[in-house]
């Protein structure tokens, strides 16, 4: 019999498997040259000359999120992981009756896209002394957590994560994958109630840049996360990447 946890991770995997439909043309990519929306840079610096957005938000279904790149004590940009901040969360999550799981997809010039059916492990973490608050895990409820916000004096899940980043481990040193898609299910059926997409950072500030794809035209469904999609033409590279910074935290 299995027990409890290999239960739980096949349900995670069906609920992957669920997913690929809602990611449009959902087929393995094979012998893709699409070499990633995500760019590279040393440093947040190097960035920055480059006009890439090292953070970034997307918003949808009752979800709000902000993502800022992974810098390490050294002060080089790892792809390897990425900072997540849930600014808006459902209130199915609030109440108690759902669990949030992180997820990566990528997508091609031809608009086919791919979902690792491997949920991506996440702890919190206390940004004002870089300790974490939680181990790492694959879902989150409310529950999970509540006692790591009342030992910092939170009581209501909004306060609460608006004070803590999610340190995500992307397992991709390579930065092969274009986005971060954050899943709500419901507790009791595990199946999926809403979600929200948004680019992994480093990427083109610019939407313009961002739609050539290395002579090629980058995905639509990738170019409709795009942060800047509807000032596209209105500013220089320059102001979308400060623009872009607004996104930190």
């Amino acid at each position: 019999m299995k027990n409890a946890k290999q239960i739980f991770t096949t349900l995670l995997t069906l609920g992957a498997l669920s997913l690929l439909t809602a990611c449009g043309s959902s087929n393995q990519i094979a012998g893709s040259t699409d070499s990633s929306s995500r760019d590279s840079a040393t440093s947040t610096t190097d960035a920055t000359s480059k006009a890439l957005a090292y953070c970034n938000q997307g918003s949808a279904n009752g979800i709000t999120g902000k993502l800022k790149v992974f810098v390490d004590s050294s002060k080089y940009v790892r792809m390897q992981y990425v900072y997540l901040r849930l600014t808006s969360l459902p209130s199915t999550f609030k109440s108690g009756s759902s669990y949030i799981s992180l997820w990566k997809w990528l997508a091609n010039p031809s608009g086919y896209t791919n979902l690792d059916t491997s949920a991506l492990n996440f702890a919190l973490m206390n940004p004002s002394t870089g300790q974490y608050l939680t181990g790492w895990m694959t879902a989150m409820k409310w529950s999970d957590v509540v006692n790591v916000a009342s030992s910092m004096g939170y009581t209501d899940p909004q306060n609460f994560f608006n004070n803590v980043s999610i340190l995500v481990d992307l397992k991709d040193p390579n930065g092969d994958y274009d986005v971060l898609k954050v899943a709500n299910y419901d507790a009791s059926t595990n199946k999926a109630i809403n979600t929200m997409d948004a680019l992994l950072p480093l990427f083109a500030a610019d939407p313009a840049a961002y739609a050539n794809d290395n002579g090629a035209t980058r995905a639509g469904v990738l170019q409709a996360l795009h942060p800047f999609k509807s000032s596209a033409g209105q500013f220089t590279s320059s102001q979308y990447q400060s623009m872009s910074n607004n996104f930190c935290f």
